[in-house]
């Protein structure tokens, strides 16, 4: 990547324009931006002063190998009194950027303001992504052109920091991690790349939230009516998370329950009449759960109240902020000890893990107190540093979305990557899908994304369950009590509660992540892998629920290597054989009509579905040599073959065979916890 000047200040690559029409500006406190004219220009470095030179930037740009680079901003601003008095610092909003003309692309897919995928003109595709770098963050705003910006929340004179990083790649998919491991190495950043970062080994089991199911009515009581129902119904929940509203915190009702203030770390005395000790305790012994408690960084929503037991005890790690709030002071020494001390009373009562809320507050209560990337550094070092202490790492980070946390996280795994769950909601599930797909393959590069909390009852519970069990992370239900259904659960993991999950995230295909699915007029397809298979889910998200169509491919599954597969309809028990390049045309009339597909390979007669009870079918079974295959458990195992089946042996044994349709073959393997041997 280099600067040019030819047609006005431009940043190309490979000798293409990819920002053209750039200008540099400064903006004091309270004013209008300043733009800088030109003042030195080589291929990775452009310089700008104002006629005084008391206001001076710079861009450079650094380039590694691959099609990676970062875009670096200075500023100093330092001007005369009499020039710019009241306006001595940088505004805390806007501090400094360019404005761009154009970015020419052909199409694009904008993740917010913190990323943008591009196909470019001249074929390949471009990721930028935005940073939190110097204690500055940095936004993409605008269309066509736009604005790149830098801002801390915080009065500053100077700035020397990463805004942008950008990436070039034939294939789009493997940019987010390249691109997040080289913007970890440019910034010089303490935190882990995906492929170093833990994932706990509590969220590879089915789990329970309280909060869609008993909201500020969680109690001791309720929760062991719940566990006893996931006993008698035979789900093999193995841990449950006690949501918002479990805490001590006076007065609290939905209506008001953002204003409220923790008091103490004990449970509210009335829903927990033995304190959280008891409850945790009688879950664990009467049914053998695992439990999380869930809490806000801010201790409550609306902070700490100033009279209670945690203000007393913990003064001097707190302070009030400029909102008037008292929340934990931020530096890593002050937090790390109000975190530690919340954390090690949740220890001590029983806790497995933490779900750790509000996580993106930090513009809100420390505006003007604290660079914001400093502080995002600060709370992310010592939330994690107290979770290692007392969980071994295993939390749930939430609300966490905002590039200053993505930046500034050490190693925890798991971020959720939606907005609230909506039960009985069809026009949320649209979003909430759009909302999860494009977030895993923009946040993918560094977390493993959580799509939330669902009902296994309500009017979108088997697409709610077929997405959860793509998308590669945790699976928790939140069904009130009386209200689970084991048919649309069991599916999701083996016996004892093991969920089935895939190890990467689920996608948009190749043909929908630079579409607006919901004004497209095509299905929308998001895609994963189980082992040599491909896993692809369709839907209509059509924004008036008009019929949409489209086609199913291997091309739907980038990492799929060209040949002949055999795809299975799972929820329609049929199977089709695809030549190499075919695709099968599909439609879809409305949102309650979607399709779940697998793409398996076509390299032998005896082709293996898996235990056709589970969701992630060809997830349960690895294959050892051609006809013999492990299932990871007993049940009822799907074969395509043309020709007629010759007899299937379990263990060494005979075993019985039905036709589930045409040239699928059904084999009945013993009823295992355990691996089951399985040839033909």
């Amino acid at each position: 990547m280099k600067f040019s000047s030819e047609k006005g200040l431009s940043i190309t690559h490979g000798g293409a324009e990819v920002m053209a029409g750039i200008r540099f500006w400064v903006c004091p406190e309270g004013a209008e931006p300043i733009y800088l004219p030109l003042a030195a220009l080589t291929g990775e470095r452009a310089e700008f002063s104002d006629e005084s030179g008391e206001i001076t930037g710079a861009l450079w740009i650094v380039e590694a190998e691959g099609g990676l680079a970062a875009l670096y901003i200075e500023v100093s601003y330092y001007p005369s009194l009499g020039s710019r008095r009241g306006q001595n610092h940088l505004d805390i909003e806007r501090a400094a950027g360019i404005d761009i003309a154009e970015m020419p692309f052909e199409k694009a897919m904008a993740n917010y303001t913190q990323a943008l995928l591009a196909r470019l003109h001249g074929g390949g595709y471009m990721l930028l992504f935005a940073t939190s770098d110097g204690g500055f963050k940095s936004n993409l705003k605008g269309a066509g052109g736009g604005t790149l910006f830098a801002y801390s929340h915080y009065p500053q004179n100077r700035i020397s920091s990463c805004v942008m990083l950008f990436g070039f790649d034939e294939d789009p998919y493997r940019l987010p991690e390249r691109v997040a491991e080289f913007g970890i190495k440019a910034m010089k950043k303490p935190i882990k790349p995906k492929k170093e970062r833990r994932y706990p080994e509590v969220f590879e089991y089915l789990g329970w939230c309280s909060w869609d199911a008993f909201h500020m009515d969680v109690s001791h009581e309720g929760l062991l009516a719940k566990a006893r129902e996931f006993a008698e119904k035979g789900i093999p929940v193995r841990w449950m998370l006690l949501d918002d509203m479990w805490a001590d915190c006076p007065n609290n009702n939905l209506a008001t329950m953002h204003s409220r203030e923790l008091k103490s770390f004990e449970a509210d005395h009335a829903r927990f009449p033995g304190g959280l000790r008891a409850a945790i305790a009688e879950l664990k012994g009467k049914y053998g759960l695992m439990v999380g408690v869930w809490h806000p960084t801010t201790g409550y929503w609306h902070g700490i109240d100033p009279e209670g037991q945690v203000a007393e005890k913990y003064r001097d790690q707190l302070a009030v902020v400029p909102n008037g709030k008292l929340l934990p002071y931020p530096s890593f020494e002050r937090m790390f000890g109000f975190y530690y001390g919340f954390h090690r009373f949740l220890r001590e009562c029983g806790a497995d893990f933490v779900k750790v809320d509000n996580q993106s507050f930090l513009y809100e209560h420390y505006r003007g107190m604290a660079p914001i990337g400093r502080a995002a550094e600060a709370l992310h070092e010592a939330v994690e540093a107290s979770v290692g202490v007392n969980f071994g790492g295993a939390m749930i980070n939430c609300m966490g979305m905002a590039i200053e946390n993505f930046w500034s996280r050490p190693q925890s795994s798991v971020l959720r990557i939606s907005g609230d769950f909506l039960p009985e909601n069809r026009k949320w599930f649209a979003q909430h899908l759009i909302q999860c797909s494009f977030n895993a393959f923009v946040y993918g590069g560094v977390y493993t994304g959580d799509w939330d909390m669902w009902w296994s009852d309500d009017g979108q519970a088997r697409k709610n369950a077929v997405l959860r069990a793509m998308s590669g992370g945790p699976v928790y239900l939140s069904d009130e009590l009386g209200r689970s259904i084991p048919d649309v659960i069991l599916p999701l993991c083996y016996r004892d509660g093991r969920i089935i999950r895939l190890k990467t995230p689920a996608v948009p295909s190749p043909d929908c992540i630079l579409e607006d699915p919901e004004q497209s007029g095509k299905i929308f397809k998001v895609a994963n892998t189980a082992g040599c298979a491909g896993i692809v889910a369709a839907f209509n998200l059509d924004e008036k629920e008009r019929p949409v169509t489209g086609t199913v491919s291997a091309a739907d599954v980038p990492v799929l290597p060209s040949g002949k597969y055999v795809l299975f309809d799972y929820f329609a028990r049929s199977a089709v054989v695809l030549d190499e390049g075919e695709r099968l045309p599909l439609e879809l009339f409305d949102y309650d009509d979607f399709r779940l597909f697998f793409l398996l390979p076509y390299e032998e007669p005896a082709v293996p579905v898996g235990l056709i009870s589970k969701y992630m079918s060809p997830a349960t079974f690895t294959k050892l040599a051609p006809g013999k295959w492990l299932a990871h458990e007993g049940g009822e195992f799907c074969i395509f073959s043309e020709l007629p089946l010759a007899e299937v042996y379990a263990g060494g044994k005979p075993v019985k065979t039905t036709q589930l349709g045409e040239n699928l073959f059904v084999a009945t393997l013993p009823d295992a916890d355990g691996q089951v041997l399985l040839e033909i």
